[in-house]
């Protein structure tokens, strides 16, 4: 039998090889080490074909939610997607007791991981055999490792029932083994099954730890004075929440398990594979330096998204030493976020390891410097500029040289609730949820017409999913459009078979299997999911409450300064003069990047002036464009129309001007025209000077192919 195991070079991973290939079957040890890497995908094709089973025995160090979630999702969803392409007979995953019980995981983040790879693993379709162990002995050392400080550990109050690792091994092995020759058999097993393993006597962490130290003298290493509890992680894991009532007993005690530590050559320390680096968007992964924040970092930067990750590349391309910190209350690393409503969804060799602006390890490229740390799932709760400090939420101040404000914006709300069905479109988590929910054949409302919610009309039908779009009034986008166009691209949408619906959103209720969205007129409208996208506000409090100068957005000058010494702002966030089109705020992806990079630099002192004036496009099915400026329907419209056969205006390919009172050209829409961009500029740029008298006359200003 070819049975593969990820994280071969791990404690439990060493294990189970040793133990599958001794009864004879080949085993594929897949680890970082051997190439294959779960996360990224990379290898797992391989590491896959021809194989009768897999085992996910992955593990992951961390306290936060945040990193673990993000781990444990993608490595789930990554290995489903490549056996399933593989045609593996069945999964068997190395889960831990009390994950998904709410009261268990809400304050330990780890086990909040687990829970969503549990998920992951249930809502696959796959055959799925989940081991529910108690923690591990080897689990204590580990803990003492990380929460050892001079004479004392802090352990949390965590009541358990802790097993061997060889134990899990052997009932891991045995299950894999069995139902896979069921399968060879013809055998129908459930989809998901569930078998849980404890140990034969229950203690808490710290008293586990005091017996190996009074035994083995140290464990991982530590040998600290005093052990405190710290009852961190609520009443359920103090009282045994982690215990489960009907499982399989290990015989291995712990005086057992502790004769065998003195007889092995060294103390281990803890799991291997948890030690392992592993490329990820998480806040903990290796080469995004976020195991400590710093007291002081030369330049901090509030917001952690495409602004953000430009401006370290600003920053390094002037001071390649300097320290930064990044803090970001969104746990995923920055994306390129155009990707979440564009290629995701149409581009089947798209992931979002791909649309990662930051990296995780350094052997990779966009991967942070050592003296780069990005701190993502963190809230900066207070900036005080006349103490170059800023306050974390829970409460600890950390000094800065240079501070960069890049915190975005959010969504508005508007009458229904955000929910796990109702997503107001924006962040990594949201493009995971939709991603679940938007199966072939799945029924989506989704509510706004404008830019964001036209856009994913259009990629959700692409992907077979069921589309009612709900909008203010027809046609669509007719405050950026022609009406012409906008007939047009409205019937392409009705063509592909959306059903489009006038109306304002009232309200509506979240059911656990579906939505129910109401509208201001009575209609109610039945799915399976709702994608809210109503526009979005700045996120301007942090520097309201600091005593920056806000209107719709944090005002800056030229070289986006703030009013506040040293104190910068860009992207999202940011109000600033506009060479071409005087102040402004843009909420577009080019303004992010080219704003991130020169804010960046001139943090590190290079005195430039932004001069950009960014651009944006879309995809609608088949049309494409790329704008300038404002698309505003309120200007004067000049439409430049490629000819069909008929003599009539092809609304395939065009260039449409958009002018002022004055003549001046404000925005220039390139509807499939591509390559146009600086042309579009050049024309605003004449135009502010020199306005036109015959509006007719900028006809072929830009080439139509």
């Amino acid at each position: 039998m070819r049975i593969v195991v990820l994280g071969a070079s791990g404690t439990l991973g060493t294990l189970l090889v040793s133990r599958l290939r001794a009864d004879g079957h080949e085993v594929v040890e897949a680890s970082r080490s051997t190439g294959v890497d779960a996360y990224t995908g990379t290898g797992l094709r391989e590491a896959f074909a021809g194989a009768d089973a897999v085992i996910d025995s992955l593990s992951k160090v961390t306290l936060s939610a945040a990193t673990a979630i993000e781990f444990f999702t993608t490595t789930a969803g990554n290995i489903c997607s490549e056996a399933r392409r593989a045609g593996v007979g069945h999964l068997v995953c190395v889960s831990i007791a009390g994950a998904a019980d709410g009261e268990v995981n809400r304050r330990y983040g780890y086990y909040r991981g687990k829970a969503a790879q549990e998920h992951a693993y249930r809502t696959s379709g796959l055959p799925v055999t989940l081991i529910h162990s108690t923690q591990w002995f080897e689990l204590v050392p580990l803990m003492l490792q990380m929460t050892t400080l001079g004479p004392v550990a802090v352990l949390p109050t965590m009541r358990m029932a802790p097993v061997a690792a060889e134990s899990v091994a052997q009932l891991v092995a045995q299950e894999a083994i069995r139902t896979s020759r069921e399968a060879e058999r013809g055998g129908r097993e459930p989809a998901v099954r569930t078998v849980a393993i404890r140990g034969p006597e229950t203690a808490t962490a710290a008293e586990v730890a005091r017996r190996m130290i009074d035994v083995l003298g140290s464990a991982g290493g530590k040998a600290p004075q005093r052990i405190l509890e710290v009852p961190l992680f609520g009443r359920a894991m103090a009282g045994g929440g982690l215990i489960p009532d009907a499982a399989v007993v290990d015989g291995v005690t712990l005086e057992e398990w502790m004769d065998r530590q003195r007889s092995a050559p060294s103390d281990q320390g803890g799991p291997v594979e948890a030690r392992e680096a592993v490329p990820s968007l998480d806040p903990s992964a290796e080469g995004l330096h976020t195991e400590e924040v710093l007291e002081a970092y030369d330049y901090v930067i509030v917001g952690a998204g495409m602004a953000a990750a430009k401006a370290v590349e600003g920053i390094r391309a002037e001071d390649g030493t300097g320290s930064i910190g990044v803090f970001g209350a969104d746990p995923a690393a920055p994306v390129y976020r155009p990707d979440l409503s564009k290629t995701l969804w149409v581009d089947p060799e798209a992931t979002l390891q791909g649309s990662l602006m930051v990296s995780g390890p350094p052997v990779l490229e966009g991967a942070p410097d050592e003296n780069t740390r990005f701190h993502l799932g963190t809230t900066v709760a207070a900036l005080t500029p006349d103490e170059h400090s800023i306050t974390l939420a829970g409460g600890r101040s950390v000094r800065y040289g240079r501070l960069l404000l890049a915190t975005g914006a959010e969504p508005r709300t508007a009458g229904l609730e955000p929910g796990e069905r109702v997503i107001y479109y924006r962040t990594v988590a949201d493009y995971r949820r939709l991603r679940e929910l938007a199966t072939p054949g799945a029924h989506v409302v989704v509510v706004g017409g404008g830019y964001i919610g036209s856009e994913m009309a259009a990629v959700l039908t692409q992907n077979s999913v069921r589309v009612t779009l709900v909008v203010t009034g027809e046609p669509l986008l007719t405050q950026m459009f022609p009406a012409a166009l906008a007939r047009t691209v409205t019937q392409e949408f009705r063509d592909r078979g959306v059903e489009i619906v006038e109306g304002r959103l009232a309200g509506g209720t979240e059911r656990a299997d579906g939505v129910d969205v109401r509208l201001e007129d009575g209609t109610r409208i039945a799915a399976d999911a709702a994608v809210v996208g109503v526009g979005v506000e700045p996120r301007t409090e942090l520097a309201q409450a600091a005593g920056l100068a806000v209107e719709d957005g944090v005002l800056v000058d030229e070289h986006l300064r703030t009013g506040a010494h040293s104190v910068y702002a860009a992207g999202d966030v940011a109000r600033y003069p506009d060479r071409l089109l005087g102040i402004r705020r843009v909420e577009h992806a080019a303004a992010a990047e080219t704003m991130g990079k020169i804010a960046g630099r001139n943090m590190a002192g290079a005195g430039r002036p932004y001069r950009t004036t960014p651009f944006f496009w879309s995809d609608l099915f088949d049309y494409g464009y790329e704008a300038v400026g404002e698309l505003d329907t309120r200007h004067t419209m000049v439409e430049d129309w490629a000819v069909g056969e008929d003599g009539e205006p092809d609304h395939s390919t065009g260039v449409v001007y958009y002018l002022n009172h004055l003549g001046a050209v404000r925005g220039v829409l390139l509807w499939n025209v591509w390559d146009s961009v600086k042309l579009a500029r050049e024309v605003i740029g004449r135009t502010a000077e020199e306005p036109v008298t015959e509006p007719e006359s900028l006809k072929g200003s830009i080439p139509l192919g």
